[in-house]
């Protein structure tokens, strides 16, 4: 029983409920980045599915660590995070963040030396600094304005994306590059969502975090024009992937424009709620006292499922690219 307590505690600390959206995400890449089903038994891929997972969780547990006070404060589940780490013991919760940051970075190592290439490296670098400089002092990136969403959507979206289609497919392309610009941008505009539900508690602790520091309606409509402006760059790069994979024989029998046209439908429907819980979040700001307002967001706000539905929209049309090209 103790031992099943340590590992729920493992997993609230790592923040589990974020597997829907990881998962999606990792078949996301894969289909992107893979030629056919076998490419993801080769060890590079499966060292830097590790390195993935391991980093990921790693991000979340510092955050976990380093907010045990602020945490505690919330009215939301994110109050019995602490009580994990507690649980876990604040001693062996710092081992656990050095012996996962220590293998993904063994690994990471490996990976560059079977492929020849810094790419690997660098990236893994730059976003485990950034993701946990994102709560850790003295960076703390998550009270410096405008370091808040550079550190997050770089650190969370981006830097991961990008290491694993590297991994997978041995390159970034312009229009990868494009693509994961956009999802970077369109995913830190929903967790937007997560912040502004702790609006009153952030403030209540002298914790500058965007709502704090730029107004309850001011940081929802940021995270509006965010979504929307990342939207625009998801779907071109995604356009411009579907162009290149085509080439001339075209996507299932469809000219790109044709294919693309049909099934945009899918990756707007999986945004459709996370959007619309955000502009139902903005307009209660606007129309509602705060504290009411608040208390309406934090009813409405599902942001691990906000997260996930706008990447399974992305992990079926992806899916369909890869296996409607015969690439099994």
């Amino acid at each position: 029983m103790a031992g099943m307590d340590i590992v729920r505690a493992y997993l609230r600390t790592s923040r589990g409920e974020y597997l829907i959206a990881e998962i999606p995400a990792l078949l996301t890449i894969f289909f992107l980045g893979a030629t056919s089903t076998f490419r993801l038994f080769a060890p590079v891929v499966l060292e830097g599915v590790a390195v993935f997972i391991l980093l990921f969780f790693f991000g979340f547990i510092i955050n976990a660590y380093n907010d045990q006070d602020i945490d505690s404060k919330y009215t939301i589940f994110k109050n019995k995070i602490p009580e994990a780490v507690r649980l876990i013991g604040q001693r062996n919760t710092r081992a656990i963040m050095a012996v996962q940051v220590g293998a993904a970075f063994i690994l990471t190592a490996h990976i560059s030396y079977m492929m020849a290439s810094w790419v690997p490296v660098i990236l893994v670098a730059v976003g485990t600094f950034l993701g946990a400089g994102y709560s850790m002092p003295p960076f703390h990136f998550k009270v410096r304005g405008w370091l808040h969403p550079v550190s997050l959507s770089l650190s969370v979206f981006f830097i991961p994306a990008a290491f694993l289609l590297f991994t997978i497919a041995g390159r970034l392309t312009p229009e990868s590059i494009i693509f994961l610009s956009g999802v970077g941008i369109l995913h830190y505009g929903i967790e937007f969502a997560n912040q502004a539900i702790d609006y009153m508690e952030d403030k209540a602790g002298g914790v500058l975090s965007p709502p704090v520091r730029w107004g309850m309606t001011g940081s929802l409509k940021l995270a509006l024009v965010a979504s929307a402006a990342g939207m625009v760059l998801e779907l071109g790069g995604l356009y411009l992937i579907i162009v290149q994979r085509a080439g001339g024989a075209g996507m299932l029998g469809l000219a790109p424009a044709w294919f693309f046209i049909l099934t945009m439908p899918i990756i707007l429907a999986g945004y459709y709620i996370p959007v619309v819980g955000l502009w139902r979040m903005y307009r209660a700001s606007v129309t509602r006292p705060l504290e009411e307002a608040i208390g309406f967001m934090k009813r409405i706000c599902r942001y691990n499922q906000w997260q996930a539905s706008g990447i399974m929209g992305l992990m079926v049309v992806s899916g369909i690219m890869f296996f409607g090209a015969g690439l099994m």
